[in-house]
């Protein structure tokens, strides 16, 4: 995965943030996205040193169990974009509505 927009990472580095120490299956709920898109996010955080894995677990499965947290550049970035976000998101323009029959 390239570079998701600033949004999606604030929101995805959020999450992580939420629900320190976030499992996959807790990523995956929330977010209302199929497995692939949770493993290009968490492939592009985890190469970006954004978040990191807290703890590892083995399980019955073939697989185990990993935990994120925010890395503290992760939480530094965050810091950064989310008030820009939010700042940006009410300065939004809009289309003036069309009128028929003008």
């Amino acid at each position: 995965m390239d570079n998701p927009g600033l949004r999606t990472l604030a929101s995805f580095l959020g999450q992580v943030k939420r629900h320190a120490p976030a499992t996959y299956s807790k990523i995956s709920a929330e977010r209302g996205r199929g497995y692939g898109m949770i493993n290009r996010y968490l492939a592009y955080c985890l190469r970006e040193g954004l978040i990191r894995v807290s703890s590892i677990q083995k399980t019955k499965g073939r697989y185990p169990s990993k935990t994120y947290v925010l890395s503290e550049r992760g939480d530094r970035l965050l810091g950064i974009i989310e008030p820009c976000i939010r700042e940006g998101a009410g300065e939004t323009p809009r289309r003036p509505a069309m009128r028929r029959g003008t």
